[in-house]
């Protein structure tokens, strides 16, 4: 795609440059490390293939006239980072936007979205049932599935949750019932605070002083804890809800920890569910050594008495044996979608973590393994690892289209004879060389001593697992931390139970780990050894990996306005009162919140903080407060209900932020409940680093192109590229021709992705649409991408009109 064509080649310089003043950074490639759902499925007919090209925003449209040769025919722009899709017919097509927290409606026909719904924060699957007919949609972020009549596009209903996290969902043979599985469950385990735990076990390096106070993770319905546990845990796993009705009709527990794939057994109407199970009641780094998870497929059937039956994908395996070549060569790791053959007598999974899908009958056990990527057997290359995410099926042709989430292509299995056939590129792909390199690093389960976990079998696509682990080390020894600032100090092994962190947004903020104790990303390398039982990376494949890391971005935070400004009132506080008193108002003489947590670096110094001014038995790092958001699902009310086991602090030990500032160490404030509701307020709405409005789209018709609701966008994020918050793009029908443009904020008129093609003002822009000649959406998206993802698709300096 570099062809010689010098007025294009001039024009896009001039544009980079007179852009906004930010023309190196015009080459940028931001990602957010969405986790793919449902990325492909099949129209109605089953003449195309759907799949998402995450990585470039876009719907690849594959014919398959030849089943086991799909050909690509489309790619349409959509929302940022679609992760699923869905064919309502065979020409209108739901795709699910991660990032964008929406829905893009595509007409196949058109080549183009015809519509656009904001749906909530960070939305996964969509599914149509009931009759008439409805459209469910899961916001992950916001617990709960939302339900639309797809043919006015109006909401109908909210659906509220409990449980954590629905993506993945399915639909009962008849079309009565939706089924969502909850992708961060959980396991039903919670902590102990150190204040009612029982001491730490002696180390067994006696060398080591007696290690500090810590929490305890239990079962939340262990008897022996039945006077401190005092809520309840449902573990809700995967939830049926009425699709007439709309209404929930029951939960199913004991499912699974990470439940991210899930189908009907269209023959029973049975569920199954591909999962992973966390084995974190498992005290200590080196009783856990290679055996962190269970990874899993639970039958769950759906009669009045439902029987549920979790089935191990890796029966036998003897996890004592570290190194184990022969576990790793047929080793099935983080299941992430099941898809049944027509029969229901056997279905197919995808295994992320280590290449493979294989074929389970209806009882679970596996007849089948395909690998899918050119390290076979026990033989690991993360660099060029596939990563098996989705998949669909064409059962006349007895074609399973598996979607690499990792190298982003498609793998065309034959199931008669077990095998790939054919790989195809889901799509261009503008991941710059650090992602495409070292992405696998942090999925490949081969990584480990027998090829059964990986690092995201707890940072689930880099996040989080909403758990807490005990990682210390009884026969470990004494670590010294420099800290220029604040001093020395000596961090004991036995560290006790720890909240999983997040693994976005990393760069900048060493040292990491709550401690500190882990100078740079690049100082993880130990727990391949240590942890998942392999062996250390070379030095040049940790930088690999550590350089994608530092790509990946933290979301906005969906409770900021979309002008990035504060709310003026969040949940019962006043954030901008709130944010007052974090910057200016002192708890303690001569300390505020923000001479530790500063608010302009994420929300931390970096500093490591002395147990005793912390009024904690450990040392700790003062930790960023960028994803406080995600961390809410945690209550210890008295006779309540709780769905998560673990909230706020190293240990998760506080279920509020209110709690928590009514600790004594936060002096005033701790007894001022109306500062505390403020800084609460203020907390959750705390700035990531990326503006509300990135990933924000509004779709622009005749029907509401004079609206006022549209003037209001485009005079929003007209004025949020203008402050370099975002960049602002359009994509669809302009005057009749399909189209990208990209907003110039020095200008204000929108330039075209053709050399020579007169630049467009919004009042033109308008008056086409309101007339009928234009159907274009537009989008923010991330600052210093809008040249790439409006005008220069590929970054090549040649228009996209022009390629």
């Amino acid at each position: 795609m570099h062809r010689n064509n010098g007025a294009a080649l001039l024009l896009s310089a001039l544009l980079v440059l007179s852009g906004a003043g930010r023309a190196v950074a015009q080459t940028a490639y931001e990602h957010f490390e969405s986790p793919q759902v449902h990325p492909a499925r099949l129209t109605p007919d089953g003449t195309k293939l759907l799949v998402t090209n995450t990585a470039d925003s876009r719907l690849s449209v594959f014919s398959l006239s030849s089943p086991q040769s799909p050909t690509l025919l489309a790619e349409i722009p959509v929302g940022l980072e679609p992760v699923s899709v869905n064919a309502r017919t065979n020409d209108e097509v739901w795709v699910v936007n991660h990032v964008s927290d929406s829905i893009s409606i595509v007409s196949l026909s058109q080549g183009l979205v015809v519509d656009t719904l904001q749906v909530g924060d960070e939305p996964a699957d969509v599914v149509f049932a009931g009759s008439p007919q409805r459209a469910f949609v899961s916001v992950a972020r916001r617990n709960e599935v939302r339900v639309y009549d797809p043919a006015t596009r109006a909401l109908v209903k909210t659906i509220a949750l409990q449980g954590e996290h629905p993506r993945a969902l399915a639909v009962s043979p008849s079309g009565g019932s939706v089924y969502a599985a909850f992708a961060l469950s959980g396991n039903r385990t919670t902590l102990i605070p150190a204040a009612a735990a029982p001491a730490q076990p002696a180390p067994t390096n006696t060398s080591l002083p007696p290690a500090p106070d810590s929490g305890l993770i239990v079962d939340a319905k262990d008897p022996n804890w039945s006077t401190v546990v005092r809520y309840t845990m449902p573990d809700n796993d995967v939830v049926e809800i009425n699709a007439g009705t709309q209404t929930v009709t029951r939960y199913f527990s004991r499912v699974g920890t990470v439940n991210l794939g899930l189908a009907v057994q269209p023959t029973t109407g049975n569920l199954y569910v591909a999962n992973t199970d966390a084995r974190n009641l498992v005290r200590f780094e080196p009783t856990l050594r290679g055996h962190i998870v269970d990874n899993r497929v639970t039958r769950i059937t759906t009669g009045s008495t439902p029987v549920i039956t979790p089935v191990e994908l890796n029966p036998g395996l003897d996890y004592s044996v570290l190194p184990n070549a022969t576990a790793k060569s047929t080793a099935l790791a983080q299941p992430t979608d099941i898809v049944f053959e027509a029969s229901g007598a056997n279905a197919w999974v995808a295994s992320f973590g280590t290449d493979r899908v294989a074929r389970i009958d209806a009882n679970g056990t596996v007849v089948a393994r395909v690998e899918v990527g050119p390290s076979i057997g026990a033989t690991v290359n993360p660099r060029t690892k596939r990563g098996p995410r989705g998949l669909a099926l064409h059962a006349a042709s007895g074609s399973l289209y598996v979607v690499n989430r990792i190298s982003n292509t498609l793998s065309v299995v034959n199931t008669s004879t077990a095998a790939v056939v054919r790989e195809v590129a889901v799509g261009f792909d503008p991941s710059p060389t650090a992602i495409r390199q070292g992405r696998g690093f942090l999925y490949d389960a081969k990584l480990s001593g027998n090829g059964t976990a990986s690092c995201a079998s707890c940072h689930i696509d880099a996040d989080l697992d909403q758990l807490a682990w005990d990682l210390g080390n009884p026969g470990g020894s004494m670590q010294t931390v420099v800290d220029p600032n604040t001093g020395t100090f000596s961090l004991h092994p036995m560290k006790g139970p720890m909240t999983t962190q997040t693994l976005k947004g990393v760069k900048g903020q060493n040292p990491l780990h709550w401690r500190g104790d882990k100078a740079s990303f690049n100082d993880f390398n130990g727990a391949f050894a240590a942890l998942m039982g392999g062996s250390q990376l070379a030095s040049a494949d940790m930088q690999a990996y550590t350089d994608f890391i530092n790509t990946v971005r933290l979301a906005p935070n969906p409770h900021r306005n979309r002008d990035d400004t504060l709310p003026a009132t969040f949940g019962g506080g006043n954030p901008i009162a709130g944010e007052n008193t974090f910057l200016t108002e002192q708890f303690r003489s001569g300390i505020t919140c923000n001479g530790c947590h500063t608010a302009t670096a994420g929300g931390t110094n970096r500093a490591l903080i002395p147990a005793n001014v912390l009024q904690e038995p450990q040392d700790m790092k003062t930790a960023h407060l960028r994803n406080l958001y995600q961390k809410n699902n945690f209550r210890k009310t008295v006779g309540g209900t709780s769905l998560g086991g673990f909230g706020f602090t190293h240990d998760g030990a506080i279920a509020t932020l209110d709690e928590f500032l009514a600790q004594p160490v936060f002096g005033t404030f701790s007894t001022d409940p109306t500062r505390r509701a403020n800084l609460t307020a203020y907390l959750l709405c705390f700035p990531t680093g990326m503006a509300p409005a990135v990933g924000y789209s509004r779709t622009v018709s005749s029907a509401n192109a004079s609206s006022t609701a549209v003037s209001s966008d485009v005079t929003l994020l007209e004025a949020q590229a203008r402050a370099g918050k975002i960049d602002l793009v359009i994509k669809g029908k302009v005057n009749g021709v399909v189209r990208g443009l990209y907003y110039n904020p020095l200008t204000r008129v929108y330039d075209v992705d053709a050399a020579g093609a007169s630049s467009l003002s919004w009042s033109q822009l308008q008056s086409s649409a309101a007339s009928g000649s234009s159907l274009f959406t537009l989008l923010g998206v991330p600052p210093g991408t809008g040249v790439r993802m409006g005008i220069d698709r590929d970054a090549d300096g040649v228009l996209d009109a022009n390629e």
